[in-house]
Formats: C-alpha cells, structure tokens, sequence
C-alpha cells in the first residue's frame, strides 16, 4: 500500500494484510488465483513455512526459511489465512480441484510446519512466538491465532475429502476437535475469551486478561465459508445486543503495560470500557444475528469508534485524516473496504457455493432481486414465489440452480447467462 505523502507499508502480497480483503476475491478472481499460485509456488520455504512477503522481480532470491521483516518470522496468521484463501477460492471458482491436487504437496507441508512447530505434542494449544499481522510476537494460548489455526483445520478437512485424501481429512478433524475443547477450556474465562501468556516470555504487547477486537478472527472467516462454529455455539454464538460487545471490549482488567502496535491496541482503549470497531466483529454479528439486525448490531458492537465525533477525530472507519496514535497504518492505510464486502452475503443472504454451481437463498425471501458478483461476470437473482430471474450485466454468470431455503425449491438454469440473453426466467422444478 503506499499513500504519497507518508509513504507505504505491507507491499503486495502480505499474507497477513491480505486476510481482512475479500472483495478482489470476488471481483477479481484471477487476482487472487495468481496470489495463491505465488505464495506456493514461489514463495513458499524448504520447511513448508511461507514467508509473509514476496521478492519481486520473481527471479530474485526469496526469504526462503530466512528472516522476513515486520514480523521478523514468517507470520502464523498469514500462513493459516493462506489455506483459508485456497479454499476460499475453490468456492469462489477461481481455482479447480486439479489446481489443489496439484500443489496438495505444499498445502500439507503448510499444514505439517504449523502443527509441529507450535503444536508438536498434540496438545490442541499453540505455545511460543507467534508472529502476527501487528508485526509483534504474541504468544502463549490465546484466541486470535487459535481460531485462525481451527478455521485453517477445518479448511484442509474439506480441501483433503475433495482431493480424496481421506486420511488427512480424518487427522486433521480430530486435531480440530481436540484443540477446539482445549482453546475453549483454556481461554473462556469469566464470560469472555482472554490470552494466557506462555510463562517467562515478555509480556508486553499482550493483551492478557483483556479482549482483542479482532480476538475471533477465525470465527469470522468460517462464517464466510461455511465451515461451522470453532468454539461451543454457547460461548461464541449468536450475540445479544448487549452480549455481542465480549469480542469488542474488555470486563474489568488491567491496562496492558504496552499496547499492541498499529491497530491502536483493542486492549488498551478497551481496558477504558470503550468499545473498539473491527472488521471482524461487524460481519460475525450481522452473520450470527440476521440481516434484520445489522443497523442494530453496528450500534452496540462498534459504538463510539463507528459515531461520526470518532471519525471527525480520526478514528479508523471512513477516516480521511492520520490518527495521532498511529498516523501511517490507521489513519489512512488499513481501511476496512475490502473487508466490508463480507457483509454483502449476508446481509443478502444468499451464499454461493461454487462447487455446486448453485445459489442458496436462505430465507426464502420472494420478490427481490439482489446482487450476484461471480468468477466471471456479474449480475442479479430475483427469487418470486413460483419463478426466479437471473440478469447478467457483465461478463458470463455460470449459475446451474437457485435453491430456495425455507422449503427448498429449486429453479433450474441450462445454460449460462450473458448480458446479450437478457433476462433468463425460469420454474421451480421441485
């Protein structure tokens, strides 16, 4: 990113930049299929590790199992967000299952180099420096990384059923479930999840005993893939206007003796019972809560840093001046744009599954017409009472069915639909 008169920061590809956009994977899907393919093929180590950033021009030496730069190691959250991007992908239909076959050497020596080196005892729980997209070290049982590390498992158990390799699919479930009760049992503490810090490491730039505002990262992305709840429904569920606040601000706790860098520590502004906005907590609970509730859900959730005052003042949502707490990376270059584009389907609810080549409209909603981005084209679905419409405006839409969910009826499409068709129209068929 680069932002002329302050200069730039994160260039390219930065795997852990790179997990909060999701519009270019739904815009521009070659883009992204090109990202992946960089990221395995080229950047990625002997060790199966995959440094944070690329060399460019390509034919330059990579980091390799070397030190990166901001974080010195190569970041844990970038390296389960790429396996969260290949399966993305796959959905989205940027990529095919012969793409994932092809490189599932690689996938699984990813897999394999998270595992054994913050889990090599199988104990569900990742200890030690942990390098993170706040260019720190955060270490020690916590819910950030952890709920990266679950979505991640349950990630490859669906890449490995679709390429056949029900072995791994079978390992991986069960590391899933393990570190899925001993994440929970470990860290929910007292109503809301806290870190608990590996003994004798430093402690500053932890968080500790307070919340993250993005601490349920994971939780995010599986909503957005569909891969289930990471942690018991009862302690990460569907949030109360009052509830869903435990992954924006602390309980009582102690002021962190350093804050976390970049984002303006959700950890020191929350131990002040301020409210802090992140990208995650506004698609989590228009996701857990309805569509219905999300004018709702970003008063309680955001608050203060979503009010105008808080973007007069510079605040990261809509900001057009430098935070003076962190002038370069909040105040005018992490904007939460392409990561807002996860609101779109749900708040639309209709998901799109590019594996089954249908639309899903949960629902049920009749007469209305919403947007559809896809691979190659896009356009709008209008779902009636005994008909649904596709229109495309651009591009080619490859739609085969449109599945109604409230009672399941269905509304074939032959063939593909181009601007030049016009409006294809067409009965449920069951």
């Amino acid at each position: 990113m680069w932002s002329g008169d302050v200069g730039g920061a994160c260039p390219l590809n930065c795997t852990h930049v790179w997990n909060y956009a999701q519009a270019a994977s739904a815009i521009f899907p070659g883009l992204e299929r090109s990202m992946r393919e960089t990221e395995l093929d080229l950047m990625q180590a002997p060790s199966g590790a995959l440094p944070h950033r690329v060399h460019l021009p390509r034919y330059l030496r990579q980091h390799g199992d070397g030190p990166v730069g901001a974080p010195d190691q190569p970041a844990l959250d970038g390296m389960c967000g790429s396996i969260l991007k290949i399966y993305r992908e796959l959905r989205r239909g940027a990529i095919g299952l012969d793409w994932v076959r092809g490189r599932w050497g690689r996938i699984v020596a990813l897999m394999d180099h998270i595992a054994t080196t913050w889990d090599p005892d199988d104990t569900g729980l990742l200890h030690g420096i942990q390098p993170c997209t706040y260019d720190i070290g955060l270490h020690g049982a916590n819910t950030y990384m952890g709920t990266y590390w679950l979505a991640a498992l349950r990630a490859a158990e669906e890449l490995a059923l679709l390429t056949g390799d029900r072995e791994r699919a079978g390992r991986w479930q069960d590391r899933f479930e393990r570190s899925s009760a001993a994440l929970d049992r470990e860290c929910f503490r007292g109503g809301y999840y806290v870190q608990v810090p590996d003994p004798g490491l430093p402690d500053v730039h932890q968080w500790g005993p307070g919340c993250l505002s993005d601490q349920l990262i994971g939780q995010w992305w599986a909503h957005e893939l569909d891969l289930g709840y990471l942690l018991p429904a009862t302690t990460s569920g569907r949030p109360s206007p009052t509830s869903c606040g435990t992954i924006c601000w602390t309980m009582p706790a102690p002021q962190p003796s350093g804050p976390t860098p970049w984002r303006a520590s959700a950890a020191w502004c929350c131990a002040r019972g301020r409210p802090v906005a992140g990208r995650t907590c506004r698609r989590c609970t228009v996701t857990r809560c309805g569509p219905g509730s999300s004018t709702r859900s970003r008063r309680t959730a955001c608050g203060r840093a979503s009010s105008r005052r808080g973007r007069r003042r510079g605040g990261h949502l809509g900001s057009t001046r430098r935070s003076p707490t962190e002038p370069v990376q909040r105040g005018r270059m992490r904007r939460p744009l392409r990561a807002g584009h996860v609101r779109l389907e749900p708040v639309r609810s209709v998901a799109r599954p590019q594996l089954e080549s249908d639309r899903r409209d949960a629902e049920g909603r009749t007469e209305r017409a919403v947007p559809d981005p896809d691979g190659e084209g896009w356009g709008t679905v209008s779902v009636e009472t005994d008909s649904a419409e596709i229109i495309c405006h651009r591009g080619m839409l490859t739609v085969r069915e449109v599945v109604r969910g409230d009672d399941g009826a269905r509304f074939g499409f032959p063939d593909d639909v181009t601007p030049d068709a016009g409006p294809c129209r067409v009965g449920r068929h069951g």
